[in-house]
């Protein structure tokens, strides 16, 4: 069932419940002076998934990324290979 929300025309409480769609109509009490209560238009509630999110996300986004892990020699993920050295250049023992 969706949600609705009641504006409280008397105290401007806002006050939600779930119900039918024949029933959204109907002035439901508010839940602090029981006055009755009209319905208001409210903004629905959207989950998106992290591929949509990820689409959303400003293309400057990448280039920042990339300039802050350039500028940060803990965050490149190649640290350890360029420290690296083949067996020949190894110690003797």
């Amino acid at each position: 069932m969706p949600i609705y929300e009641y504006r409280c025309t008397h105290s401007d409480h806002i006050t939600s419940a779930t119900c039918n769609l024949a029933d959204s109509a109907v002035p439901q009490p508010c839940e602090i002076c029981d006055q009755p209560a009209a319905r208001i238009v409210s903004r629905p509630s959207v989950h998106l998934s992290k591929t949509s999110k990820v689409e959303k996300l400003d293309p400057k986004y990448d280039k920042m990324v990339d300039r802050a892990m350039s500028n940060t020699t803990s965050a490149d993920p190649d640290r350890y290979l360029k420290k690296a050295r083949p067996y020949s250049e190894g110690k003797d023992g």
